[in-house]
């Protein structure tokens, strides 16, 4: 597989062997999940007080807008792979055009794992790879960062 990177040429990807994958962690999908308890207690309160107006408005969100927001988190967490390889790194974002980054791991200048107090309550962070010549990548919402950190240090 082939991955262009930020002005530096072509870099080849192969998968297997010692490579390691990103996952993008499962709290992208709480978004979604707030909204439909928001407006699900809305529409309880609202069948209960009798306000139908506000009651059809809750429905109208519970059916279009959770649906929505549940599928954007999918094709999100489904486009974005990131492989830490002997090879480099290779970053793939996108399902319905996808964009493919790649970098030699000598063109990698840092790599470092960011998390809010909510994300280390949750296990998820944000990956930040700054490339040489000032080029940088931010990944948001990945499953154990420091993981990725540990394992672009072995493959360094």
């Amino acid at each position: 597989m082939k991955y262009s990177d930020a002005g530096m040429g072509t870099v080849t990807g192969a998968s297997g062997g010692g490579n390691m994958r990103a996952k993008v962690h499962w709290s992208i999908y709480l978004p979604a999940g707030l909204v439909a308890a928001l407006w699900g207690a809305l529409a309880l309160w609202a069948a209960q007080a009798g306000a139908e107006t506000i009651l059809t408005l809750a429905l109208l969100v519970e059916a279009g807008a959770v649906p929505l927001l549940l599928v954007m988190a999918w094709l999100r967490a489904r486009g974005r792979v990131l492989e830490i390889g002997s090879q480099g790194l290779f970053l793939q974002t996108g399902m319905l055009r996808p964009v493919k980054l790649g970098a030699a791991l000598s063109m990698v200048e840092a790599v470092e794992a960011h998390r809010s107090l909510l994300q280390r309550l949750l296990g998820a962070g944000t990956v930040e790879i700054r490339l040489k010549g000032g080029a940088s990548w931010r990944l948001d919402d990945m499953a154990d960062p420091e993981a990725l950190v540990a394992g672009f240090k072995q493959h360094k």
